[in-house]
């Protein structure tokens, strides 16, 4: 294959001039010598492209060949990217009023992510579509996806006009940029057009302030924090100061320090029960704020080996919450033939009173069996959710809508108003506890039940304690 070994040699062509020298060889130097890398670098990302690279035999390919397949390929991801940009900015257009907020959700459903993601595709096509010099440098695989998204979402908080003018600023050299300096160059010229205008912008972003969890691996989790520059600043500080009082022979690094510290201050509020200012904190759900773990008999008693679930997090290694054990308020839970969880003091608790209002018992039925937002895909902790009525509650007829364990679940706050008010329509399956959810579309999405128990196929009705 042309390109793939270099003729009178049995190896791969290896490179054995610099940089500086490699620029000064004449062109059709190098096409003789890698004729594969050079119509590659030349072919813009297509259906042809595709194909080209997809018959390549990668093995029999020179460094410099091998080179340009890494780049063709990069080059047909931004070229899918734009494309699916421009299917998604069609349903946008297709929507009308109220139902545009709709389309991140019916994407996420159907492609199997969390709303947020389904959030991050439909704001990249609607601004690809703002700023065409963008989505032309996307779909050529100039840029990639992420340098699309990050000088989008880097300029969407400015008047379109003065975003253009730093679009087509930055966008000159931008497919050699790294993100950060993408970002960098994007505020410098942000603040070279206007100093003004960007103070007034900080005024009105301060108010989109906020904090964020992000599970990861190994039972760790990242804190995002999104804060006004002084504050995070001063957060650093204090940090750096509650680290710095370590004794000489602490062998934890700087890093772990201020985590440690981090987590020492919430976890001082949620000890105490009461905010900064000596005021008891807010209940939710008829308790207040805390920490769930919730673990079987078996693992308690087997020496530390086996596997917790954190509530908000999900399962983790019994090991990693064990130091919560000891301290903790431990209260006994059972699991039903159709593996809900049901505190054992609530096992009657089938029902509600007559009202609208589910009673503590019943909302600690429920917070229990869920454990998460029962929209598909949606992670948001149970304890933090609304209890909705599956149907509608009718206080003239009792009958319709009741009360009851049956007919409530947890949705968080946005799920919630999505159910009541653009058309989603939920049924549950009252054997396997799973729910079936219909999109305004018509398509189909089911949430299985939460298991039952964080250890693998445990005898039904086994123990199980949760510490608080």
């Amino acid at each position: 294959m042309e390109g793939c070994r270099e003729s009178g040699r049995s190896g791969p062509v290896t490179r054995d001039w610099s940089p500086r020298a490699r620029d000064e060889v004449p062109a059709w130097w190098h096409l003789g010598r890698h004729p594969l890398a050079v119509e590659l670098e030349g072919t813009p990302p297509s259906a042809d492209l595709a194909t080209r690279l997809e018959a390549l035999a990668v093995a029999d390919c020179d460094d410099e060949a091998l080179l340009e397949i890494v780049a063709g390929w990069e080059r047909m991801g931004a070229w899918v990217a734009a494309r699916q940009a421009v299917a998604i900015a069609e349903m946008v257009r297709r929507a009308r009023g109220s139902q545009v907020a709709l389309v991140p959700d019916e994407v996420a459903v159907r492609l199997g992510m969390t709303r947020r993601a389904g959030e991050v595709k439909a704001t990249l096509a609607t601004c690809l579509e703002a700023h065409p010099g963008v989505a032309d440098a996307l779909a050529a695989g100039w840029i990639d996806a992420r340098k699309a998204d990050v000088m989008l979402a880097g300029t969407e908080h400015l008047p379109e006009a003065v975003a253009s003018q730093v679009l087509t600023q930055v966008l000159v050299g931008a497919g050699t940029r790294t993100v950060p300096q993408l970002r960098s160059d994007l505020r410098a010229a942000d603040l070279a057009l206007d100093p003004d205008a960007a103070a007034r912008r900080h005024e009105v972003a301060r108010r989109e302030r906020c904090v964020r969890m992000v599970s990861a691996p190994d039972a760790m989790a990242w804190v995002h924090a999104f804060l006004p520059a002084p504050d995070a600043i001063a957060v650093m500080t204090g940090l750096d100061a509650l680290a710095a009082r370590a004794c000489a022979d602490d062998e934890r690094t700087t890093d772990e320090r201020r985590a440690d510290a981090l987590a020492a201050l919430a976890r001082t509020v949620l000890d105490s029960g009461t905010a900064l200012d000596g005021k008891p904190l807010t209940v939710r759900q008829h308790r207040r704020p805390h920490l769930s773990v919730t673990v079987s008999a078996q693992t308690l008693t087997g020496g530390g080996s086996g596997v917790a679930e954190l509530a908000g997090y999900g399962l983790v290694p019994f090991a990693a919450v064990s130091s919560l054990i000891a301290g903790a308020v431990t209260e006994v839970v059972t699991t039903t033939p159709d593996g809900t969880r049901v505190p054992v003091r609530a096992r009657s608790a089938t029902s509600g009173p007559p009202g609208y209002r589910p009673s503590t018992e019943l909302v600690r039925r429920v917070v229990e069996r869920d454990r998460t937002c029962r929209f598909p895909g949606c992670r948001v902790p149970a304890w933090r959710c609304d209890l909705d009525h599956r149907v509608p509650f009718e206080p003239d007829r009792p009958a319709v809508g009741p009360t009851t364990a049956e007919n409530l679940q947890c949705l968080c706050r946005h799920h919630h108003r999505l159910k009541t008010l653009a058309g989603w329509r939920v049924s549950r399956d009252p054997e396997s506890g799973a729910t079936m959810w219909v999109s305004p579309t018509g398509r189909l999405a089911l949430v299985c039940a939460e298991p039952a128990t964080p250890d693998p196929d445990p005898p039904r009705g086994q123990p199980r304690s949760r510490g608080v």
